[in-house]
């Protein structure tokens, strides 16, 4: 547990709302709250929710005007808080890229797929002649609007850098395309600063672009985000998981710098504070994205906590002020129950439910432990929620309820499905009660966007989402009732891997291949390599499958440990294709490995046929 610190300089909390917008009688409720929590700012992350004179496609309530963003800073100034501003400048910018008007400027152009091979245009073309007198007139109109003397350019995860003909051509190799980085840095930069403002970014994105760091302007505040539950050093966000010294770095090149936890596990904060301590970072921000889907509620205790502990708080005397702002009490067991709910993290909602996660397992089997965690929490939170006293307490302990009930009802799904995949009989009965669950909690969540969201754009899209939860959970069910199934066992040692793996079986020799899946196949602990995936199947064709396929295409390969058709093995190797490493392995039930693609997602990255090479092993299966 932490003791007593000084405090960071700058303390801000982030708003998503460029994902999600809120409504402003919300925004001023957390306003007040962390300006309680001993934020000093509150840094509203938007690309392109403000409709200016240069901007105006925007239609009425998918954006904000400048008068309400007007209103809002005045509200923030009577509690002691700055509103920072966060438009993202290259990536990031698929909302302005939605927009016919402004489709030219994306990176990329037509059927383009980019390097994940998604072809979502998300991605600014700095070297398109109309890019910089659009962005910069944007920034312009935005940074008027904040007195703050702070302007957050976003950039990162821009991945599709550099691809279009255009930036081709300017930049036709690794050297000139960090130079371009650098030059986008310090046009923005300058821009911004014709406005009176210091510019901000994020810095993973100098993880793929090293010596850029070198040669920006030292003026730019770099924040540095870590989002794993027990932060110990700066690790890499997709390149191999390099570790590093960052904050060591940023001192030696003489930048000021921010560091950023997430509110996806209550201790993330707490550790990466302890991390950085004594060693000069200036600010901390606490960020939060990707609400379109989730309520903010359950993850204000962890905002105020790790306000608490920025301001110089030691960590029990956090948790304890929290529990006191927020609940209204300081009751043992219901802070135990919060505090073990906030741990065990709840992400996004109805990310569970995916038929990926719901059929994916890691080696060593189901997480047990994590599942009685789920429980007896949700029974504190019941037992002891009589001591709330305040509003706001009962509306986050309701959310954290609800979203624990989720994690329980997935669970209890994986399980009745894990059970049956192993060749035991279907509980029809528990399924049909379990789907119910299901079904009564999706109209509930539905429910509840009327009453915390009401009027706030979004609610068709969410009814539509619980509307695909609930037919790919039913549909899976239904196909595990043929009694056909592929199992197969991965080895994913980089858990960012953005691999996509196929599975293909051939009926007749010279016969056509039937694709069965693709898709992407993680552990569902990141802490863990080995994971199986079970493919219920609908036959495709009479008889029995003669051959399996297994292809794998993208960045940072993925080793593949064996399969299994209907519970039939490998007997033989029957061609390769591509770069395959030692596929003998898949011939025995082990978890030795054959490694599809580049064990680099680096070298993948900046080397687009070995992202692009499809790599292939077809197995004879026995008779």
């Amino acid at each position: 547990m932490t003791a007593q610190t000084e405090a960071l300089k700058h303390r801000w909390a982030q708003l998503d709302l460029a994902r999600q917008m809120e409504s402003l009688e919300f925004i001023r409720q957390f306003m007040e709250l962390m300006a309680q929590a001993g934020y000093t700012g509150i840094l509203l992350y938007l690309e392109d929710r403000i409709r200016t004179a240069s901007y105006p496609w925007p239609k009425d309530g998918t954006c904000y005007t400048p008068e309400e963003i007007r209103s809002l800073v005045e509200y923030g100034q009577k509690l002691g808080l700055e509103l920072v501003p966060c438009v993202a400048t290259l990536g990031h910018a698929e909302r302005f890229l939605a927009h016919p008007e402004l489709v030219e400027l994306s990176e990329l152009q037509g059927d383009m797929g980019g390097r994940f091979g998604w072809g979502t245009k998300q991605t600014f073309c700095p070297t398109h002649p109309r890019f910089y007198p659009f962005l910069l007139t944007y920034l312009q109109e935005v940074a008027e609007l904040f007195p703050s003397p702070f302007f957050h350019a976003g950039l990162d995860e821009f991945w599709d850098f550099c691809l279009c003909p255009r930036c081709r051509e300017q930049a036709p190799d690794f050297a000139s395309q960090e130079a371009l980085f650098v030059q986008h840095v310090e046009r923005v930069r300058q821009g911004l600063e014709a406005c009176g403002k210091t510019m901000m970014m994020w810095s993973d994105m100098f993880e793929y672009y090293p010596r850029a760091q070198e040669k920006i302007s030292r003026k730019v505040v770099l924040v540095d985000w870590q989002y794993q539950e027990d932060v110990r050093r700066y690790v890499h966000h997709l390149f191999d998981v390099f570790s590093e010294d960052r904050q060591g770095l940023n001192q030696r090149l003489g930048f000021s710098n921010f560091v950023a936890p997430a509110d996806m596990t209550y201790r993330n904060g707490e550790s990466l504070l302890a991390c950085v301590r004594g060693r000069g970072a200036s600010g901390f921000i606490q960020t939060s994205w990707e609400k379109k889907d989730t309520y903010l509620y359950h993850s204000l205790p962890i905002f105020v906590f790790n306000g608490l502990l920025a301001s110089g708080m030691a960590s029990e005397e956090a948790t304890r002020t929290m529990m006191e702002r927020v609940f209204g009490t300081t009751d043992t067991l219901l802070t135990r129950g919060v505090t073990l709910a906030l741990t065990l993290g709840g992400g996004r909602h109805f990310q569970r439910f995916s038929r990926s996660r719901l059929l994916t397992r890691d080696f060593r089997g189901l997480p047990l432990k994590l599942w009685e965690g789920y429980e007896t929490a949700s029974l504190l939170l019941q037992e002891r929620e009589k001591t709330v006293t305040t509003q706001m307490g009962r509306r986050v302990l309701a959310d954290l309820r609800e979203t624990l009930e989720e994690e329980r009802l997935a669970a209890s799904l994986t399980q009745q499905l894990h059970h049956a995949l192993d060749g035991h009989p279907l509980d029809q009965a528990k399924c049909q009660e379990t789907l119910a669950r299901l079904k009564a909690y999706l109209e509930s969540r539905c429910a509840r966007w009327q009453e915390w969201r009401p009027g706030v754009e979004g609610e068709e899209a969410f009814r539509e989402q619980c509307q695909k939860v609930w037919d790919e959970v039913s549909g899976v069910f239904g196909d595990l009732e043929t009694g056909h199934q592929i199992r197969l066992r991965i080895c994913a040692p980089d858990g960012y891997t953005v691999e996509t793996l196929a599975v293909s079986l051939q009926y007749e020799k010279e016969g056509p291949w039937h694709t069965l899946f693709r898709g992407g196949v993680k552990p569902e602990d990141l802490n863990h390599a080995l994971a199986e995936l079970f493919l219920p199947y609908r036959p495709p064709c009479q008889g029995k499958p003669r051959a399996v396929k297994v292809e794998a295409t993208g960045m940072g390969g993925e080793g593949i440990c064996h399969v299994q058709v209907d519970g039939r093995a490998p007997v033989a190797i029957l061609g390769v294709q591509g770069w395959v490493q030692n596929p003998e392995h898949l011939l025995v039930d082990n978890v030795n490995f054959a490694w599809m693609g580049s064990q680099s997602t680096q070298e993948a990255y900046f080397h687009a046929p070995l992202a692009e090479m499809v790599n292939a092993v077809t197995l004879l299966l026995e008779e």
